[in-house]
């Protein structure tokens, strides 16, 4: 009984392990969450924003086409890299945007570096910086705090790079304490985004001209 108790635990550490970033059934970016096309009446405004926060800067988008963001994971350690592309999985869920995770930018990519660092001291586990023209953002920089980072669980870390790309992709704070998008996310926050934040990219990518 004593090995058989100590196999079936090292089965499921075992599948822990590899069950890593997957998300719950709950978890998952289904298409009731987000607009079916990226399409928002032109008097359409965000829903639900913080007014305290600054205002994020949007990628330019040509035609009807998907607005590309590719994030560079060349400097992340393996944790991180598998949070990244999960969170471009889950943000490539929206009809506006298509979010890719990538070892390094090729040129003329909408490029966003995502960085670690240890940071002891700051309050805060991430934060995103954007490089921005007068009306459009050209590039941005993720940084991961891992002191703080380390001590999340993988719900909580997934949930800070999921907020973060938010920003990068040109989202404001929510009001909505249970959103990922509120500025305060932690280990009970739902990663997944809601239904107004892909109604919020649409506004943002899909307003009529």
């Amino acid at each position: 009984m004593l090995r058989r108790g100590l196999l079936a635990a090292v089965v499921l550490l075992g599948a822990a392990a590899l069950c890593r970033c997957t998300p719950s059934p709950s978890e998952r970016p289904w298409t009731d969450t987000a607009p079916t096309a990226c399409a928002a009446p032109r008097d359409a405004s965000l829903t639900d924003v913080d007014p305290q926060d600054s205002p994020e800067t949007p990628w330019r988008r040509h035609g009807d086409a998907k607005v590309r963001v590719v994030f560079e994971t060349h400097a992340l350690s393996d944790r991180y890299r598998q949070m990244v592309v999960r969170a471009t999985e889950i943000w490539s869920a929206s009809p506006c945007v298509e979010a890719v995770a990538a070892d390094r930018c090729a040129a003329g990519d909408n490029c966003v570096r995502v960085v670690e660092q240890k940071a002891d001291g700051r309050d805060t586990d991430g934060e995103f910086s954007g490089k921005d023209g007068k009306r459009y953002r050209h590039g941005g920089t993720i940084t991961l705090y891992t002191a703080l980072l380390d001590r999340n669980t993988d719900r909580g870390a997934l949930a800070t790079v999921v907020h973060e790309m938010g920003h990068a992709l040109g989202l404001v704070h929510r009001l909505d304490p249970a959103s990922v998008m509120n500025s305060h996310t932690d280990h009970l926050t739902n990663p997944i985004p809601d239904a107004t934040d892909f109604a919020n990219l649409a506004v943002i990518y899909g307003q009529e001209s």
